[in-house]
């Protein structure tokens, strides 16, 4: 199959997208993140609120895969973060049952809630192509003896070769032009709820 986008739905994706994960990515949580300075009271705040959203998006997901069989050529449960969110949050003694959404989690959550489909599979974008930068932070994690890095780092050496594979295989998905409309759409507003959750987090 072929996309109804010439160039593919990740390059509509990407262009879509560019002003707001430009936001997303000056804000100071970021910042803290990316040079290792962040707090680990922060960063387990960082990581239960992330925990909320893909334990949403991912149940949201196995939903989807039985309305829309074109998703099952995605392999996505091969990219669930949700176990490694909790091996992390153990890691830290975090008490899952404590965790509280923040407004812009809480946003994110209700929008999988409402998702179709393809509109899922935007929000799902955005997640998925943020291991990319992650694998970075992660190092930098590292070296200031941060440990708890599953989520930040789930495949290691084999991050680009699957993000490849997830591109390629977004785009032989023949996706409505409405779809396509709905993914960028929801791609902008998680990425601008992630922002929003960023700033609370490093605002608390």
């Amino acid at each position: 199959m072929t996309s109804t986008n010439p160039q593919g739905v990740m390059a509509r994706l990407k262009a879509g997208t560019a002003a707001q994960h430009a936001v997303a990515e000056s804000k100071p949580l970021e910042a803290a993140l990316i040079d290792g300075s962040i707090g680990q009271a922060q960063y387990q705040k960082y990581l239960g609120q992330r925990w909320l959203i893909h334990r949403e998006l991912e149940s949201a997901t196995d939903r989807a895969h039985k309305i829309d069989s074109r998703l099952a050529s995605l392999n996505l449960p091969s990219l669930y973060q949700t176990k490694n969110l909790e091996t992390d949050l153990a890691q830290l003694k975090t008490n899952l049952n404590s965790i509280q959404p923040l407004p812009g989690a809480q946003k994110l959550i209700q929008s999988i809630l409402q998702a179709s489909p393809a509109t899922l599979m935007g929000i799902f974008y955005v997640f998925e192509g943020s291991k990319n930068g992650a694998r970075y932070i992660s190092k930098a994690l590292k070296e200031k003896g941060v440990t708890a890095l599953r989520y930040l780092d789930p495949h290691g050496e084999e991050q680009r070769p699957i993000w490849m594979k997830f591109r390629s295989d977004m785009d032989a998905i023949s996706w409505s032009p409405t779809e396509q409309d709905s993914m960028v759409s929801a791609a902008q507003a998680t990425f601008d709820a992630i922002s929003s959750l960023d700033d609370a987090i490093h605002a608390g």
